[in-house]
């Protein structure tokens, strides 16, 4: 008997095991996308067994090609890099380095995780799991203002105050944004009119959910922004501009006639004008301006390094002697952009501007509602992170660094498409 005769039967086993451990880390992959806007606890065992599946499941060679072929990895390794370079000049101690550290693994994960959406039908799931999580949501925001919803976070009923479900109402504000821009996508692809009209309902159910029934500001001014986005990506210029005026008339209508809207607004104009004449950083806004301007003078103090990780932690505790007030202050500056600059200098902003490159090189290449998706997606992130911490806040990071990939993932494709697109 042959050599290879007597090996067949444990190359079978090999391949057996490890497209077990494949199986396990794709449909892990899928659990998280449902956890993400759910269940923060599923979203950690999901990633737990995609790590456990990603490593047994071996075939490097072929996730090395992902990786070599998707312009995501080079900035996100980079960035990594950097970060456990400034350890070394760093002041902080070890576990506020190794919280930053963990916080920020959430980056490597994602190219994890292109390898696992390599494959188009696994983003397809994907999708569709993300989308039964945020129509979990949406159905239970609603069922909310009438009856009691044993897992809803608020326990308020009627109209006029907030309903978020799973997690906080900025989280759930921004992923019902990503899942508004996907429906969209999905209306603009629906062949069918019933699908198109039944696509278009659920987005405008989810708009009037984050501008009518959630009480964050976040999810009202990303939602803005990534209708805008997705609008400016019609080809037709005189369809576009039309859509522009029809969606700036109706945020106008949406805005006057939500409660939680007008509220808002005005609460933030009070609390601007209380910092600007008194000092008061006792407010959302007052906070929010006190941490910018002392994050933009931390990072003057060493723009081209920066402090290193967990420098802006240790700075922050010499400026907010107050308990209450550094425990929301000294975290992080809710800025992404000029915490990376505090903390990882011009560099690290630059190589996190990379990584959002990818996805603006991505809408150049895309078509279609794909194109409308990745703009809308690339808008909600963009802004968010002038306001929060996208991926820092654990809600929010859980979000952005799984669509992020799983957008990146179709990168060959989108190529391909844009190729077939463009005359010979």
């Amino acid at each position: 008997m042959s050599d290879t005769v007597m090996a067949a039967p444990d190359r079978g086993w090999l391949d057996r095991t490890t497209a077990f451990f494949d199986g396990m880390a794709r449909w892990s992959a899928v659990g998280l996308l449902i956890g993400v806007p759910t269940s923060i606890a599923l979203v950690n065992i999901s990633i737990l067994f995609l790590l456990i599946g990603w490593v047994g499941s071996g075939r490097w060679q072929r996730k090395w090609a992902v990786l070599k072929a998707s312009p995501l990895t080079l900035p996100v390794l980079l960035l990594s890099l950097w970060m456990l370079l400034g350890i070394a000049w760093s002041d902080a101690d070890r576990k506020v380095i190794g919280s930053h550290l963990y916080v920020y693994s959430k980056l490597p994960l994602m190219l994890v995780l292109l390898t696992v959406f390599d494959e188009a039908r696994w983003r397809q799931r994907a999708w569709w799991a993300f989308a039964v999580g945020c129509l979990i949501t949406l159905g239970s925001t609603y069922a909310s203002i009438w009856v009691h919803i044993p897992w809803a976070d608020s326990n308020q009923r009627g109209f006029g105050v907030s309903h978020h479900i799973f997690n906080d109402y900025i989280a759930q504000g921004l992923a019902m944004s990503v899942f508004i821009a996907w429906a969209i996508s999905r209306a603009v692809d629906a062949r069918q009119p019933a699908l198109r009209w039944g696509w278009a309902l659920i987005a405008a159910l989810g708009v009037f959910s984050v501008t009518h029934l959630l009480e964050g500001r976040t999810g009202q001014v990303t939602v803005v922004a990534m209708g805008l986005a997705m609008v400016l990506t019609i080809e037709s210029a005189r369809v576009r501009w039309a859509a522009v005026l029809l969606l700036a008339a109706g945020a106008v209508v949406l805005a006057f006639s939500s409660p939680l809207i007008v509220a808002r607004v005005t609460q933030a104009l009070a609390e601007a004008r209380q910092y600007d004449s008194a000092g008061v950083v006792s407010t959302s806004i007052g906070a929010r301006l006190d941490m910018w301007r002392n994050a933009w003078t931390m990072f003057l103090d060493n723009p081209w390094i920066g402090h290193g990780p967990g420098g802006y932690r240790v700075l922050s505790t010499a400026i907010y002697s107050v308990g209450a007030q550094c425990s929301v202050s000294c975290i992080h500056p809710h800025n992404q952009y000029l915490f990376f600059m505090v903390d990882h200098g011009i560099p690290g902003l630059l190589l996190y501007l990379w990584v959002l490159g990818c996805l603006a090189a991505l809408v150049w290449r895309s078509h279609g509602a794909q194109r409308a998706l990745v703009t809308g997606f690339l808008a909600v992130l963009f802004v968010d992170g002038f306001i929060n911490g996208p991926f820092w806040v654990t809600t929010e990071r859980h979000l952005f660094a799984s669509v992020l990939p799983l957008l990146l993932a179709g990168w060959a494709a989108a190529t391909a498409r844009g190729a077939r697109s463009r005359p010979a």
